[in-house]
C-alpha cells in the first residue's frame, strides 16, 4: 500500500437532495472517479484515490464505504419471520464484511498517520482530538440530514418496547464488556482485530418496512445477528466501527463511515450559517474564474464567500450586509478560516451598493427567508428593487446565483409572464367594484385615493420588473433540500440591453 493510501474500492456520499447530480460531477472531476450511480440523495462510485482526495469532496454530506447495495427486501407478512429474512439479507457472508473493514482500516492507519506527522489543521488551529471534535462540533437540527443512531446494546435496551423475536434475541447476548483502545483494535497486521471490534449500528428506514417495524427495532435486530456472524462487540458511547443501514422500497444499502465527522462539517467554519453543502453549490454554479470579482450583497455569516475562497482561491470576495451583528460573525470567520487577503467585508444596504456599475463578475446572494426570516409582503414588495440592484453593479455577461424560497422563486417566475388587466376608463380592476348590482366604480374620495396610491406603487413595481428581466436570461433552476425547508437556486446570465 502506498504512502498516499491510494485504494480502490467502492464508495457512495450522502447529499441534500436536489444536490445528487452536483455531486456526481465532482466526484467525476475531482476523483476521476467511475461506475457512478445517482439515485436519490446518494451518489455511488468507484475510485482508486487517497483518503485527502475522498475528503476534499465539498458537495457531500457524508462519505461511506461501501458493503452492499441490494434490491428492496421482499417481506413476509409474519413479523417474526421478517426479522431472520433481514437479518441474512441484510449481513449476508463474512468475508464481504471482512474485506471491507480491511480497506477501512487501511484508511484510518493512514489518517492516524497524517495526524501523527501534523496536529495543525490547514487553518493554523490545533487539530481537536476525537473526542472533542463530537463534542465542541455539534451541528444545528437543520443544518444535516442525520439518520437517527440506533445503538444496538442489549443491557441499555428497555425489552418491553421490542418485538418478541428480537427481544429473545436480544436476551441472549452477554453483558457488554469495556472496549479496548482504538490502537489495539486497529493492529496494522489485523491480529485479532476482527474478533473483538466494538460497533454499533445506525438504521434508517421507510416505505413499508417503516410500516413493520421501528429503526430501533431493526438496528437491534441486525446488531444481534452481526454480533454473532463476526464476533464483534457492541459499545454505546465510542464505537470503533460503525456500521449504517438505511432500508427503502428502492434499495438496501449498507455503509462504513470513513471519518467520524460529516464532510459537511467544515473545519474552517467557526459560525455556521447556511448549509456548507448549498454554499458550495451556489459556488459552483457561478462558475468563478480566476482573477474574478465575486459578491454576496447579504452574506450574513459569509458562509457562500467562505466556501467559494476555499475552492477558487484566485478570486476576489466582497460581502455586505446591513446588520453590525451579521458582520461581526462573518468577520471572527473570515479570520478563524485565514482568509482576510481573499474577503473583504463592509455594512451597507442592498439596495444601495456603494459599488460601480458593472464593476462586478459575479454576484451570489443567499435571500434570507425560513424560521428566523419570515417571507412576508414587504420582501415581496423589496425584491425588485433588490434585484434591480444587483443587477447594476453585475457586468455584462456576468453571472447572477440567487437562492430563494418556494413563494419567492413562484413570484419571480411570475415577473416572466406577461400580465393582461381588463379596466375601466384605462384603471386595472382593483378600481371594479365587485356588486353586480354597480356599473360605476366607487366614488369615495379615500377609497379612490388608496386605489390611485396602488396604481402608481403597482405600475413603479412593475417597471422596475421589467428592466430587470430584460437584461437577465435564466440559465438554471435548481431544487434544493434544507432539512425542513426546500428552495430553489435561480441562475442567471446578464445580457447587454438594446
Amino acid at each position: 500500500m502506498s504512502r498516499g493510501c491510494s485504494l480502490r474500492s467502492r464508495y457512495f456520499c450522502t447529499a441534500s437532495r436536489g444536490l445528487e447530480q452536483l455531486l456526481r460531477e465532482e466526484v467525476h472531476r475531482k476523483l476521476s472517479a467511475s461506475e457512478v450511480e445517482q439515485v436519490s440523495g446518494k451518489v455511488f462510485f468507484t475510485a482508486d484515490a487517497d483518503l485527502k482526495k475522498l475528503k476534499s469532496l465539498k458537495c457531500a454530506e457524508r462519505l461511506f464505504l461501501l458493503v452492499k447495495k441490494l434490491p428492496p427486501i421482499q417481506m413476509p407478512r409474519h413479523k417474526g419471520k421478517g426479522v431472520h429474512v433481514l437479518q441474512k439479507y441484510v449481513i449476508g457472508e463474512s468475508s464481504k464484511w471482512l474485506d471491507v473493514v480491511a480497506k477501512w482500516r487501511t484508511l484510518q492507519d493512514f489518517s492516524r498517520e497524517q495526524e501523527c506527522t501534523s496536529d495543525i489543521t490547514e487553518t493554523g488551529i490545533k487539530r481537536p482530538t476525537q473526542q472533542e471534535s463530537s463534542e465542541k462540533r455539534k451541528r444545528p437540527k437543520l443544518e444535516l440530514d442525520e439518520p437517527p443512531t440506533i445503538v444496538f446494546n442489549e443491557s441499555a435496551a428497555r425489552q418491553d418496547d421490542l418485538h418478541p423475536v428480537i427481544r429473545g434475541s436480544c436476551q441472549e447476548k452477554a453483558p457488554i464488556q469495556t472496549p479496548p483502545s482504538p490502537d489495539e483494535l486497529l493492529d496494522s497486521k489485523g491480529r485479532n482485530a476482527a474478533s473483538c471490534m466494538h460497533f454499533r449500528v445506525s438504521c434508517r428506514c421507510s416505505g413499508k418496512l417503516a410500516k413493520m417495524f421501528t429503526p430501533q427495532e431493526l438496528g437491534r435486530a441486525i446488531g444481534v445477528a452481526l454480533s454473532r456472524q463476526m464476533g464483534w462487540k457492541a459499545e454505546l458511547r465510542n464505537p470503533v466501527l460503525e456500521v449504517y443501514v438505511h432500508l427503502n422500497d428502492i434499495h438496501c444499502v449498507v455503509g462504513i463511515p470513513i471519518v467520524r465527522l460529516p464532510l459537511a462539517s467544515r473545519d474552517y467554519i467557526k459560525n455556521a450559517g447556511l448549509r456548507s453543502t448549498v454554499a458550495w453549490a451556489m459556488a459552483y454554479l457561478a462558475d468563478i474564474k480566476a482573477g474574478s470579482l465575486v459578491l454576496d450583497p447579504m452574506c450574513g455569516l459569509g458562509t457562500i464567500l467562505l466556501e467559494a475562497a476555499k475552492e477558487w482561491p484566485n478570486a476576489y470576495y466582497h460581502g455586505i450586509d446591513n446588520t453590525a451583528s451579521q458582520l461581526q460573525m462573518a468577520s471572527a470567520n473570515v479570520c478563524f478560516a485565514k482568509l482576510t487577503s481573499n474577503i473583504d467585508l463592509m455594512r451597507a444596504s442592498v439596495t444601495e451598493l456603494p459599488l460601480l456599475t458593472e464593476s462586478i463578475d459575479v454576484v451570489i446572494c443567499d435571500i434570507p427567508f425560513g424560521k428566523k426570516f419570515k417571507t412576508s409582503r414587504d420582501t415581496k414588495t423589496i425584491m425588485p428593487y433588490i434585484l434591480k440592484e444587483m443587477v447594476r453593479v453585475l457586468s455584462v455577461n456576468g453571472t447572477l446565483v440567487l437562492l430563494l424560497s418556494q413563494e419567492l422563486s413562484l413570484d419571480i417566475q411570475q415577473w416572466q409572464k406577461p400580465k393582461s388587466h381588463q379596466s375601466i376608463k384605462g384603471k386595472p380592476d382593483a378600481w371594479q367594484n365587485t356588486d353586480a348590482t354597480s356599473k360605476e366604480p366607487s366614488t369615495h374620495p379615500d377609497e379612490n385615493a388608496d386605489m390611485e396610491h396602488m396604481l402608481v406603487a403597482e405600475t413603479k413595481q412593475s417597471e422596475v420588473q421589467r428592466k430587470v428581466l430584460a437584461s437577465l436570461v435564466p440559465t438554471g433552476i435548481f431544487q434544493v433540500s434544507l432539512g425542513v425547508t426546500e428552495a430553489s437556486i435561480h441562475r442567471y446570465k446578464k445580457i447587454p440591453i438594446t
